[in-house]
């Protein structure tokens, strides 16, 4: 291990000093020039400040990496000296350091191993730190790479380009991939359920409400890039539209809002898949345990209707409660309207006010919604075919779902006679630092999506 001969200060006299007279000079001539505001001084103070904070953070990560015992970071046994301080050179946000490390041979685990790059939160022959990993991973989500390495210099004053953002962003996916494997092979344990539970931080708290929303929709991305006429030749059509797989897990206690009003959910779990059913399962069941599955009072499932969805819950929730959520079943009554009545007319209102009213109010409201429509089927005998098809949809609709539709009861619980269960997943109740799931719609929602996959549709 490199031997620890010496603990120099973090920062050293002599650097302070030529550091505050380097930037007392700097900010002098600044304040010279005609026309400068607050933000240049802020700008120019901050390029200074780096100066200061890289040879500091070059002595702080040395001392670190000088700390770590010469040993496996995954067996922890003795390694097999084979190099003594190899230089490695690491982009920070204060700029480019370079620290010294060890290197060695673990022959339990047959590979060579720098013991302090994992201990610095360092990958192999990654060339960022873990802060500018951060920052080129969010950075990246929301920008193409050449515009958020624009909006990165301009931000941080970082010198980033499109590709290392590129790298470090794929970089990042990767690991988060390999976490949630970790986490879907403990579910498949008692032991590892368990472990998940533990890192739910639950266990203390009083009781509550889970509450878990799961909905689906299509989303227009390319895939084979550059093999389209290939694939075509070939008899294949490249598929651009693709189902994805949504949930949102939050406890109820975790509901608020602002002063101005605004619903907001302060802490909640997201799990959004392009992959199988099967595996949108597994995700949101690890993701529920994280989220205090095992400790929670009650376990609500919100959703649309969709067969699918219940099926799921009564696959891996069998002991939750399910509520069709009375957005969508409220959109159901609006659209029978219409097609009953006509766009806006006032028979369509007189008829859709009292059946929303025994949603809302009644005990078993559903019921007398769907006697409604029953005894309406039976009254009016001038229906086209068209109405008459809407009619029984929406009788079936109820006739399904009824049970799932206790709206009163769940305002006297708290949970609220307009939860919106799929609907909050890009609209609703959103977390005070999230951005909505579609802000705006984009192009590729410009026609309408194939049919659903056939799971939903079973």
């Amino acid at each position: 291990m490199i031997p620890d001969k010496v603990n120099p200060p973090f920062i050293p006299n002599d650097l302070l000093q030529s550091w505050a007279q380097a930037a007392r000079t700097d900010l002098g001539d600044l304040l010279q020039t005609p026309g400068i505001t607050l933000g240049h001084l802020e700008e120019r103070l901050e390029a200074q400040a780096r100066k200061l904070m890289l040879p500091i953070l070059r002595t702080a990560a040395q001392q670190r990496a000088a700390q770590q015992p010469f040993q496996c970071p995954i067996c922890h046994g003795p390694l097999l000296a084979h190099a003594h301080q190899r230089s490695r050179t690491v982009d920070t946000v204060f700029g480019s350091l370079v620290f010294k490390r060890d290197y060695g041979w673990c022959p339990d685990c047959a590979r060579y191993w720098h013991p302090a790059d994992p201990a610095l939160g360092l990958a192999p022959q990654a060339p960022a730190s873990p802060r500018m990993q951060e920052i080129a991973a969010l950075m990246s989500l929301r920008n193409p790479y050449a515009q958020a390495a624009k909006d990165a210099h301009r931000l941080t004053g970082l010198p980033l380009n499109p590709a290392s953002l590129h790298r470090e962003a794929k970089r990042q996916g990767q690991r988060a991939i390999q976490c949630r494997q970790r986490d879907l092979h403990l579910s498949h344990t008692p032991q590892g359920v368990a472990e998940l539970s533990a890192r739910s931080a639950t266990s203390q708290k009083g009781p509550f409400t889970l509450i878990i929303e799961i909905d689906a929709w299509n989303i227009r991305e390319r895939d084979d890039w550059g093999r389209t006429r290939k694939l075509r030749r070939q008899g294949q059509e490249p598929e651009r539209w693709h189902w994805v797989f949504t949930a949102t897990v939050f406890r109820l206690d975790q509901r608020g809002q602002t002063q101005g009003g605004r619903r907001v959910v302060s802490q909640r779990g997201y799990v959004a898949t392009r992959q199988t059913l099967e595996s949108f399962t597994q995700q949101l069941y690890v993701e529920a345990i994280l989220r205090g599955l095992l400790n929670a009072e009650q376990v609500l499932i919100l959703a649309d209707g969709a067969i699918w969805i219940w099926n799921l819950a009564a696959d891996r929730f069998k002991e939750a409660k399910q509520r069709v959520d009375l957005y969508h079943v409220k959109e159901h009554l609006h659209e029978l309207a219409r097609t009953l009545y006509g766009q806006g007319t006032p028979e369509a209102q007189q008829w859709l006010q009292p059946l929303l009213r025994f949603l809302d109010r009644r005990n078993e409201g559903a019921l007398d919604v769907l006697h409604e429509l029953e005894d309406l089927r039976q009254r009016l005998k001038n229906l086209t075919a068209f109405q008459q098809e809407a009619l029984s949809k929406e009788i079936g609709y109820f006739t399904t779902h009824h049970k799932r539709m206790d709206y009163k009861q769940a305002r006297t619980q708290g949970v609220g006679r307009r939860s919106r269960g799929a609907t909050s997943l890009n609209s609703g109740a959103r977390p005070a630092s999230d951005t909505p799931a579609q802000a705006a719609p984009a192009w590729w929602m410009a026609r309408p999506p194939p049919d659903p996959p056939p799971a939903a549709s079973a």
